[in-house]
């Protein structure tokens, strides 16, 4: 589908319109729980970073017009929206200093009523070799809704993901994310005008789900040498043609002695979204014993063992609907919030998120997360620990610190789903 697009020219306006910020306080002291809870969200921009020079770098983003509340002021004819956005670059989530700040209004009037994108991008004052947190506020000031959102600032390398500008081949609009679940054709702009061939390598690959939190378990080393390798010349633009095609990672570089690059990646069909009845059979393994899953694998015709498992634990057919909507929704934002080189429903925080819920605090800090669930009132809290974990195809890998402690809550919590309720600690 095709929308109307309005780019917003920011950088002529932006000495006019930023104005600085007060906040000096740690991220890492603050509850970040709303950064996982999609249903709180009402604007839901989407953020792109791409450096642009030796001491600037560009946040993208993209806002759509149906998330908008547009009214018609008194005595004018147009209906408008009103955004306002604030950004806050901090040194690192443990740290009070400000590297930039600033905020700006978007007045958009929507004439033609239509689905359309509103696109801009923002400046930053960033330096190589260092990185940042970004901080945006989204206010629609129409609805007097409010939305946080985190953007790491990556610019310790010079052939980081950060370093590429990805449009949509078609209509050349920015893309945001790396990944997708459908076949597409980029445009790829490298911000390096001395480099002109670019390495390609293609990796198809089926990983693990993670295992229960009281576990031992050492993940398998990644395999490094790639299905298929090819090469690219930059054109005039600095940017080339991919053509996302297979499920695969599509590995983007500029050396190949090192491991960084850009990471695009082709999941399967609708991805982040869970459609088919082949895609809802697999999550099924966080509630099942072995011999109920393998069960269910030998079922001939996947939707017949989805609606047989879920029936048999709800007794009804309304439970079972409602069984159904709650699971598979956490799995899909899961696939939104967790994806790294592999699907997010399979992650460590993927697993925990599907079977226990949304955690009730989250504190984020350079290292990794903590998720806290329970307000130690009526039960005791339950912790879990995630270390943020170096992954050359994402930035966005966290691995959890099992304990055996964990194994009575996790059966605990299986046993909920099993008997037909869904399950929030």
């Amino acid at each position: 589908m095709r929308y109307g697009t309005k780019y917003l020219v920011l950088f002529g306006l932006i000495s006019l319109i930023l104005s600085s910020c007060s906040e000096t306080y740690q991220l890492s002291t603050q509850n970040l729980s709303q950064i996982y809870r999609s249903s709180e969200k009402q604007v839901k921009p989407e953020f792109m970073v791409f450096h642009s020079s030796e001491t600037k770098s560009e946040l993208h983003f993209k806002i759509m017009s149906n998330n908008l509340l547009y009214t018609r002021p008194t005595g004018e004819e147009e209906y408008r929206a009103k955004v306002k956005m604030t950004f806050i670059l901090y040194k690192s989530f443990n740290s009070d200093m400000v590297s930039d700040s600033g905020s700006f209004v978007i007045n958009d009037v929507n004439t033609q009523g239509g689905l359309k994108e509103i696109i801009g991008k923002i400046p930053l004052k960033a330096s190589y070799p260092n990185s940042y947190i970004l901080k945006v506020t989204t206010s629609d000031l129409n609805k007097k809704s409010v939305e946080d959102n985190f953007v790491v600032v990556d610019k310790t390398s010079r052939q980081g993901r950060q370093n590429y500008l990805m449009m949509d081949a078609d209509d050349s609009s920015e893309v945001f994310g790396y990944f997708t679940g459908t076949s597409k054709k980029l445009v790829i702009k490298y911000n390096d005008k001395m480099v002109k061939q670019l390495t390609i390598k293609i990796y198809k690959r089926e990983f693990e789900l993670s295992p229960p939190p009281f576990a031992n378990h050492n993940p398998k080393r990644f395999d490094f040498t790639p299905d298929s390798t090819y090469y690219v010349n930059l054109d005039v633009n600095n940017s080339f043609l991919l053509e996302i095609t297979d499920p695969a990672l599509y590995h983007i570089q500029v050396d190949t002695t090192s491991k960084e690059g850009l990471t695009y990646i082709r999941f399967e069909n609708h991805f982040p979204d869970i459609i088919s009845a082949t895609q809802m059979l697999q999550p099924l393994r966080f509630i099942t014993t072995n011999k109920e899953f393998d069960r269910l694998l030998e079922e001939p015709i996947a939707k017949d063992a989805v609606d047989e498992y879920w029936i048999s634990v709800s007794a009804s057919a309304d439970r079972a609907r409602e069984l159904i909507r709650n699971y598979y929704h956490r799995v899909e934002e899961a696939n939104y919030y967790f994806s790294t080189h592999m699907e997010g429903w399979k992650t460590d925080r993927g697993l925990i998120f599907i079977v226990f819920g949304q955690p009730d605090v989250i504190y984020k800090d350079t290292g990794g997360e903590s998720w806290i669930y329970g307000n130690g009132k009526d039960e005791p809290t339950l912790t879990f620990n995630y270390t943020r974990t170096y992954n050359p195809f994402s930035n966005n890998d966290y691995r959890l610190i099992r304990s055996p402690e964990y194994k009575n809550y996790w059966y605990k919590s299986v046993d909920t789903w099993r008997q037909g309720r869904v399950y929030k600690y």
